[in-house]
């Protein structure tokens, strides 16, 4: 039995406009949109230094900590995410190698002393290997991770002192 389908063609067809040609019909219709959307999509996710994207200068600022947060300071003089990032870097793992350089001097010349100096030099190598690194591997990964997820996360101390500097 063979029917004839040309009643149920013809009001498809008449139906109205083919939604999959509307689609690319309306979306070839305006370039000017289309090209809009683009540059907003590129403008959100903008090079920062080396074609870097901002998430991943800002984790690296903490990644090599302080030496590249440095040179992203000084480079980057546009994007405010990746300077507060650099500067956060600065502030805090600076500080950490000014206080590991000074609690080695101190232990430098704590051995000079007769009797106890070196007990007291080793108490604070000690200290400083079981408080300082620790802390510092803590803080490090937190900021790393917060910069690479985009978030502007700020220390306490030391997000305050690179509000100033942005």
């Amino acid at each position: 039995m063979a029917t004839d389908n040309t009643d149920i063609d013809e009001q498809l067809s008449t139906s109205g406009p083919d939604p999959v040609t509307a689609e690319t019909e309306s979306a070839s219709r305006d370039p000017a949109i289309a090209e809009a959307d683009i540059e907003d999509s590129t403008a959100e996710e903008e090079a920062v230094v080396g074609g870097l994207s901002e998430n991943v200068a800002g984790a690296l600022a903490y990644l090599f900590a302080p030496f590249i947060a440095v040179l992203f300071y000084l480079l980057e003089d546009r994007n405010e995410f990746v300077r507060f990032h650099a500067a956060q870097s600065i502030v805090v793992f600076g500080g950490f190698f000014a206080l590991s350089m000074g609690v080695f001097m101190m232990g430098f010349v704590l051995e000079f002393l007769p009797f106890v100096g070196w007990m007291l030099s080793l108490a604070i190598s000690m200290l400083t290997f079981l408080v300082l690194a620790p802390l510092g591997f803590i803080l490090w990964a937190l900021l790393t991770y917060k910069a690479l997820t985009g978030e502007r996360y700020a220390l306490p101390v030391a997000g305050e002192v690179a509000e100033r500097y942005v």
